[in-house]
């Protein structure tokens, strides 16, 4: 009489296998492999512990007084560094090739000093509870913790941050070192068009104007320093002289003249 296998332990399974005369009953072998396959099967099938969900917990009168007190004071700052770096919208920097490389450098450190910190805060536990909270407040599942999407999502906006930030401090900090901390005089500048583009209206830079002094630099070009009718008129090699303020770290473009 054959044995039903589907009915033994995997210890008796094991057991079994090793003691059977596997050169007089292969079938029997075969159907013993087949159970400890299908016990496999049903183990890995097996339900898993649901994953913890995080919610926000109840917030006390100092938590919420000071986090009313950080939004003010950041958008208070916000404002107040907006409008110290206005003159890097309205009018072009240009650097001092020999500060590329520095600046380089510290807006790198910058951007990954802010990643770092940025991927901490959203992996923290209470960013996790905050925003499941929002989700559910829309009528969406909330995230695990052990959700890959957590992380994907946290490292991908830190990135925007970092990058965010590393722009920013290689395109603002010399305007602002320039502009309010270091010795600016109003100065002249004979310079080379490289090219033009175009068309003299682009998106936040009208008038654009390539520099052949400054080509080896990512910005390398003026915006919003000669009116229309005047830019109309220029060509590339032409000669051309940018009136502003220069400091240490570069020239503040201001208009031109030809």
């Amino acid at each position: 009489m054959t044995p039903d296998y589907s009915r033994y332990s995997k210890a008796e399974l094991e057991e079994a296998l090793s003691t059977i005369d596997k050169a007089r009953f292969p079938e029997r072998v075969k159907q013993i492999h087949q159970a400890l396959a299908a016990l496999d099967a049903n183990s890995d099938d097996s339900p898993v512990p649901e994953q913890e969900i995080l919610l926000p917990e109840p917030e006390t009168p100092e938590q919420i007084q000071r986090k009313l007190l950080s939004t003010l004071a950041l958008i208070f700052g916000g404002l107040i560094l907006g409008a110290m770096l206005l003159p890097v919208y309205f009018h072009s920097f240009l650097l001092n090739n020999e500060m590329v490389t520095p600046f380089k450098w510290i807006a790198s450190t910058a951007g990954l000093v802010v990643f770092v910190i940025t991927c901490k805060k959203f992996l923290h536990t209470n960013h996790l509870r905050k925003m499941n909270a929002e989700r559910l407040a829309k009528g969406k599942k909330p995230i695990n913790v052990d959700s890959p999407r957590r992380f994907y999502s946290a490292i991908g906006a830190a990135l925007l941050v970092a990058l965010f930030t590393a722009l920013a401090v290689y395109r603002a900090a010399p305007v602002a070192l320039h502009l309010y901390v270091l010795d600016a005089k109003t100065a002249t500048e004979l310079v080379t068009i490289a090219k033009l583009p175009r068309r003299f209206r682009r998106k936040h830079c009208n008038g654009k104007i390539y520099l052949a002094e400054y080509s080896a630099q990512f910005f390398d070009y003026v915006c919003q320093v000669t009116p229309r009718s005047q830019w109309e008129q220029l060509r590339p090699e032409q000669r051309i002289r940018l009136h502003g303020s220069r400091s240490e770290l570069g020239f503040l473009a201001r208009d031109t003249s030809f």
